[in-house]
């Protein structure tokens, strides 16, 4: 009887663990998105001389590549049965790409502010 009854609490234990693992991996997948699509937007909203409109090209399309991979890895864990993580070996990139983004809101941000007297 006590095997059962620790088998049925390491059971809710896992399970909970789950829920709270599908939970952080949808909150950072929200982050993620939410990085991207802001870069999208500053990137259209970037001067020349800030950003260069090829660099800028270049840098959407690998935001659109990023998004299209985040909304695949969704799709993934909504679709198991089981708990799922993602590697940090394919979450590096989107982070890269989010890191840039700050940058870029930055620059974009002095780049509107007035200079001050020199």
């Amino acid at each position: 009887m006590g095997e059962t009854r620790g088998h049925h609490v390491g059971e809710s234990t896992n399970r909970e663990a789950g829920v709270l693992l599908d939970e952080l991996l949808a909150s950072l997948l929200d982050d993620f998105e939410h990085w991207h699509q802001r870069g999208e937007e500053l990137l259209q909203a970037c001067p020349d001389e800030v950003m260069p409109s090829e660099e800028r090209q270049r840098m959407e399309d690998r935001l659109q590549d990023s998004k299209k991979a985040i909304a695949a890895t969704r799709v993934l864990v909504a679709g198991s049965t089981e708990p799922m993580a993602v590697s940090m070996k394919v979450m590096t990139p989107w982070h890269g790409l989010v890191t840039e983004v700050w940058a870029l809101a930055a620059k974009v941000g002095s780049s509107r502010s007035p200079q001050a007297p020199s």
